[in-house]
């Protein structure tokens, strides 16, 4: 998968209703309703070289 593909996901991800345990609210590609967000944010972590942090310049 491209950096360009993750980057749009990583977009989309950011509309995903997350309720107040941390869990998507709605099925997100391949994750089902009540996924950890978290669980989320590693996968696209282990799938950029450098990680989200360094690749999509998020704040830490």
């Amino acid at each position: 998968m491209e950096i360009t593909e993750l980057e749009k996901m990583w977009e989309e991800f950011g509309d995903i209703p997350i309720n107040s345990d941390d869990e998507i609210e709605v099925e997100f590609y391949w994750w089902e309703k009540g996924t950890y967000r978290f669980d989320i944010w590693h996968w696209f972590d282990e799938k950029l070289p450098n990680g989200l942090v360094a690749d999509f310049h998020i704040d830490a």
